[in-house]
């Protein structure tokens, strides 16, 4: 199994005003929706796992891939519909690099578009 982990809070709601006109919760949104599309496809990805808050109150929708020795990205104000398939599709090209490196250029628009940080792999000690 893959150590390869997209973390998506499960509590990021949108402001004040746009909370006055939806009745679900933006984040766990994307959550079930990613879940749902992961259990269709026949393609191991990553592992999503729910978290109950990443700091990103005032950019939600937010996640973050992580693994061992890779890069971790970031991601901020995410669509809880509309980002779906391009987290798919990033999920695969990041799983698929050793070190976390998809070039930018091969990136899908919306991981170009939300980054929020990119940070190094944290060192590994003999």
């Amino acid at each position: 199994m893959s150590e390869d982990t997209l973390f998506v809070c499960i509590l990021c709601r949108f402001s004040e005003t746009q909370l006055n006109k939806i009745d679900f919760i933006p984040g766990q949104m994307l959550f079930d929706r990613l879940s749902d599309e992961l259990a269709q496809s026949d393609q191991a990805t990553i592992n999503l796992q729910p978290v109950r808050c990443m700091g990103a109150c005032s950019h939600a929708c937010a996640a973050a891939f992580m693994a061992p020795n890779k890069l971790t990205f970031i991601l901020s104000q995410l669509s809880p519909t509309d980002s779906v398939s391009d987290l798919l599709e990033f999920s695969r090209q990041y799983t698929a690099a050793l070190d976390g490196r998809v070039p930018y250029k091969d990136r899908p628009a919306t991981v170009k578009q939300n980054i929020h940080a990119v940070l190094p792999p944290l060192p590994t000690h003999p």
